[in-house]
């Protein structure tokens, strides 16, 4: 064979392109286990390099140890890589590699190390030796130079400095005594350091152990130092691994969604997809990030989506939305999930379809009560309702499919002239952390929300331009008085323009908060409210959403109590923070009520009576038709200071014989509520996404 012969060159270059065009081949083991004690170095690490995985390799594992111990840098690295490639094949090696790890030099520790951390139970008796290498703060400085210069790339963590390969064998091979001693690596000055302690407890998978060095993960989490980027990364897979205990982390977790680096925010979204059913909570926030300007960002919302099943299947729309990506692996795991997607609703529907079967027998045996009687329509004859989206619902990037209607693009010509600045170079560009703020948000959310009808009225006229009903989720309410006549565009956006500064100068005149909470029922909330208030403290539910799902706002030492109480209480799925500035809907907001309620009253004769039923916040009932000004004006101030009874809304609208529902807005954060209200009105909600 040409290649064979070519390894007895006497050309060191010639030697080295045939070791490799051998691995490729996975061919002759033992001719290349000759060179592994050629004299010239490059040739030995060629070919230690090039047996890395090769049948047949672990009879040259002898040599190959002794190679760990080289004069020469790259000889020590390939060796190890080799024997790590081999496994258990290597166990033979197993006492002398641990005699390696006693060496005085740090390269040969760290070769050792890496080596035996895959040589399986074997490998284990040398465990008090790896412990006493995290003590080690050396580094192999050799390659240093020729990667600075551009020649090699860096070498790893883990053939380089001692505690690194220490930690990394530590994590497959330690027992709980190692668990102490790579916590005090948590706090180390050495990035690489921690990063590689973090790992290895990630995958001792150190369960009870996890609340023992909550505050260090969580002080990693916030480290905003771009070269720790691989430490958080690291922290976040740690964390993944821990199943409910996850729970605790998932807040610090989602924000760094966020994060300026790809990996980061890579490895958040694996980590909250796989915390089961308390990381599906987390789903619409995921959804955010499959229009990230980053193919693998998009790539991994894609998949966390289609983990989560039903929750992930919420967004739909959005996923079928990328499978024409430009990235083909964007758009083939789209493709994927929206197959996922349609085989559990598939599912669903046979179950159900199996158990209206299953009860006939019984029901048609029984008289029930009949239904209570819907209400009369009082105006029209459509079944169809309207719903905005309130603050939480915005996203960088909205609007971008709809900005050249004509009537949106008139809309934003308004916008930018009464607010002064250009609201769809915000909504399109960010920052995010501009947009999130009450002052910016609510008036994107208004327009966003008129612009999801100007698409509606494109694709279907009849359901946009004679609705039955329209509601609006908080804000989301102004957008829908105006789709209902009281007030035009213009009137619309100033008074969204001062309530959002009002609001946003409440919440700064105090601190505040405002938390989410599911999986309890309204008078268990009510009462850890009651118990979390202490004198003038607000404390209380501020938006009723779905079956046991509330949000509650108040005084920020209360809600810190009622946070850390909720999560000890039995059936809590979720308690989070969110990201509003302030506790609204709570008695917090009664300075921006005024300024509220001063403005509409200026602003009253210019309001008319709504042309079709308004499903309000205030009191999660109908307001008819035709209802005079005065008593809308009422409503609307006192919305802020009091809970919002969304659920009651839509279950009035539904009671009422209201059929069809349009999401018109941003992101599909009111049909995903629906689906916990009830299936089969879900089934009928159509968002129309901006």
């Amino acid at each position: 064979m040409e290649l064979v012969k070519q390894l007895g060159s006497t050309d060191v270059d010639a030697i080295v392109v045939a070791c490799q065009e051998l691995a490729a081949m996975q061919a002759e083991p033992a001719s290349l286990a000759k060179l592994l004690s050629h004299k010239e170095p490059r040739v030995k690490a060629a070919a230690a390099r090039a047996l890395r995985g090769m049948d047949g390799a672990e009879a040259s594992a002898p040599v190959l140890t002794q190679m760990v111990t080289d004069a020469d840098t790259y000889v020590r690295i390939a060796a190890s890589e080799c024997l790590n490639s081999m496994g258990v094949k290597a166990a033979s090696q197993v006492a002398n590699l641990g005699k390696s790890l006693a060496n005085s030099h740090p390269g040969v520790v760290a070769a050792a190390a890496h080596a035996l951390t895959t040589m399986g139970p074997s490998a284990a008796d040398y465990v008090q030796p790896l412990e006493a290498a995290l003590s080690l703060e050396a580094e192999d400085i050799s390659t240093h130079m020729l990667t600075a210069a551009g020649v090699m790339p860096k070498t790893p963590a883990v053939l380089r400095k001692p505690a690194c390969a220490a930690a990394a064998a530590l994590g497959v091979l330690g027992s709980a005594t190692s668990v102490a001693k790579l916590m005090e690596l948590l706090s180390s000055k050495d990035w690489e350091i921690r990063a590689a302690a973090v790992m290895a407890l990630s995958q001792m998978q150190v369960g009870s152990d996890s609340s023992r060095f909550e505050s260090q993960l969580t002080d990693l989490l916030k480290d905003p130092a771009p070269e720790v980027s691989a430490v958080k990364a690291s922290a976040v897979e740690s964390l993944s691994c821990m199943g409910d205990e996850a729970e605790a982390f998932l807040e610090p977790i989602c924000k760094l969604f966020n994060d300026k680096s790809w990996k980061v925010r890579v490895a958040a979204v694996r980590a909250v997809a796989g915390c089961g059913e308390l990381g599906q909570m987390y789903a619409s926030e995921v959804c955010r990030l499959t229009t990230n300007t980053d193919a693998r960002t998009k790539l991994a919302a894609v998949k966390a989506l289609e983990q989560m099943g039903e929750r992930g299947a919420c967004f739909d729309e959005e996923v079928e939305m990328l499978m024409s990506d430009n990235d083909p692996e964007v758009a083939i795991a789209a493709k994927k999930a929206i197959q996922t997607f349609f085989d559990l609703k598939a599912a669903a529907l046979e179950n159900q379809t199996k158990m209206a079967i299953a009860e006939t027998p019984a029901t048609a045996n029984h008289s029930s009560p009949p239904p209570p009687e819907p209400s009369a329509p009082s105006s029209g004859s459509s079944t169809a309702a309207l719903l905005f989206p309130g603050q939480g619902s915005q996203y960088v990037k909205m609007m971008s499919d709809v900005k050249d209607m004509p009537a949106v693009k008139d809309m934003l010509a308004t916008a930018q002239k009464i607010l002064g600045y250009d609201l769809l170079k915000l909504c399109l560009e960010g920052p995010e952390d501009q947009l999130e703020q009450t002052k910016f948000c609510q008036p994107a959310m208004y327009i966003g929300g008129l612009a999801g009808l100007e698409l509606l009225r494109k694709e279907n006229p009849a359901a946009a331009e004679t609705p039955r009903a329209v509601a609006g989720l908080s804000l989301g309410e102004y957008t829908a008085l105006t789709v209902a006549g009281v007030f035009d565009l213009e009137t619309g956006l100033r008074l969204v323009k001062l309530r959002g500064e009002a609001m946003q100068e409440a919440a700064e005149a105090s601190p505040q908060k405002m938390i989410s909470l599911a999986g309890l029922k309204k008078e268990v909330v009510e009462g850890l409210c009651a118990e979390c208030r202490s004198g003038d403290e607000v404390c209380q539910i501020a938006n009723i959403l779905f079956p046991n799902g509330f949000s509650c706002a108040g005084s920020k030492a209360a809600m810190d109590k009622l946070l850390e109480k909720a999560n000890k209480t039995d059936g809590c799925l979720q308690a989070k923070e969110l990201k509003t500035s302030g506790a609204f809907h709570t008695k917090c907001m009664m300075p921006a009520r005024d300024k509220l309620l001063a403005a509409l009253k200026e602003v009253e004769p210019k309001m008319k009576p709504p042309t079709c039923d308004v499903y309000v916040n205030l009191t999660g009932s109908k307001m008819p038709a035709g209802t005079p000004v005065p008593k809308i004006v009422e409503l609307l101030a006192d919305q802020l200071t009091n809970c919002v009874e969304w659920m009651p809304c839509m279950q009035a609208m539904i009671q009422d014989g209201i059929v069809d529902f349009y999401e018109c807005g941003p992101m599909k954060q009111l049909k995903a509520m629906m689906k916990r209200i009830d299936m089969t009105a879900w089934k009928t909600t159509q968002n129309i996404h901006v």
